[in-house]
């Protein structure tokens, strides 16, 4: 059984992945998680997802916000906000940029601000 977006399917697949997400802090958005969806060179955009959060630190590092969730609801959201693929296991591309501890901080004090 196939996927209108190209993802994978199959037996091997691990039914947990993890992905590069953190909160939403823009106001009233509080619960939310923004999915970090990463461009394609020949166009699209497709989700990185990992089967292990070793992998997930290799590629985009020690500081990179992440949420584990059942790989079928990840391919739900990602179908309902028309991403392209998701993709197992990628390699971080040189140069990726990756999250610093002082992106974290930005990230709670905005959170903090708008919960005050």
């Amino acid at each position: 059984m196939g996927s209108p977006y190209g993802y994978l399917v199959g037996p091997d697949l691990p039914e947990i992945v993890f992905v590069p997400a953190h909160p939403d802090v823009r106001p009233g958005h509080e619960t939310d998680v923004v999915f970090e969806v990463r461009h394609l060179a020949g166009g699209g955009r497709a989700l990185p997802a990992f089967t292990t959060l070793p992998r997930l630190v290799s590629a985009l590092g020690q500081e990179q916000p992440w949420v584990g969730l059942p790989l079928r609801n990840i391919q739900a959201i990602m179908g309902s906000v028309q991403v392209d693929h998701i993709v197992i296991d990628p390699e971080a591309a040189p140069g990726t940029w990756r999250w610093q501890v002082s992106d974290i901080e930005a990230l709670a004090e905005a959170a903090n601000g708008h919960t005050g």
